[in-house]
């Protein structure tokens, strides 16, 4: 969904249950705000559907996002109203494992996601400029321009990673060992599937 110049009403009060999603989500440089938040916020306003109250984003050692959970404020808290919000998660590649439930509610958690996550991991050498960094995203973007969204990169030790989520990992994989192969410098790219 597109939506143009939305603007929210102030003071206005709303009727609403509270409402926990949690996303394992690894990602690398990009902003989990502007990537989840924004556009659901955006969604969630266009359907009257309420708000994004809160987000508390999980990190691990090295300072990079490895979980999102987003404090939802629900007109519809019915399982109708919790699939549409899930729906909505899954247009922005919410990743397999994602769950939605009720804050004070004592069942089970709803399950969804159906993005995989793939890792492929690079020489530190290889990217140590942001020039460098941006012509293998590139050759990435190519490869998975159908098929994957990119989560941003990150720094460990001596390999750089990169990370994408898309619906059909065994294309991913396909997909970028193809186009790896037309570079002799990136033959060292080892590929990992995220859990």
């Amino acid at each position: 969904m597109l939506f143009k110049n939305l603007t929210l009403k102030k003071n206005v009060v709303m009727q609403v249950s509270l409402v926990e999603v949690h996303l394992p989500v690894i990602m690398g440089h990009r902003d989990a705000e502007e990537i989840f938040v924004a556009p659901l916020k955006e969604q969630m306003a266009a359907a009257g559907m309420g708000t994004v109250m809160d987000t508390n984003v999980a990190m691990s050692e090295g300072e990079q996002v490895c979980g999102l959970t987003l404090y939802l404020g629900l007109t519809d808290a019915s399982r109708g109203g919790l699939k549409t919000i899930t729906l909505m998660l899954e247009q922005l590649a919410a990743p397999c494992g994602s769950s939605i439930r009720l804050s004070e509610g004592v069942s089970d958690p709803m399950l969804f996601g159906r993005a995989e996550g793939l890792e492929l991991s690079l020489d530190r050498r290889l990217t140590t400029s942001e020039k460098a960094r941006r012509d293998f995203s590139k050759v990435c973007h190519d490869a998975l321009e159908n098929l994957a969204v990119s989560r941003g990169w990150a720094q460990a030790q001596d390999r750089t990673m990169f990370y994408f989520y898309g619906n059909d990992l065994a294309s991913m994989r396909d997909s970028l060992t193809r186009a790896l192969q037309n570079y002799p410098k990136y033959q060292g790219a080892m590929l990992r599937r995220m859990a």
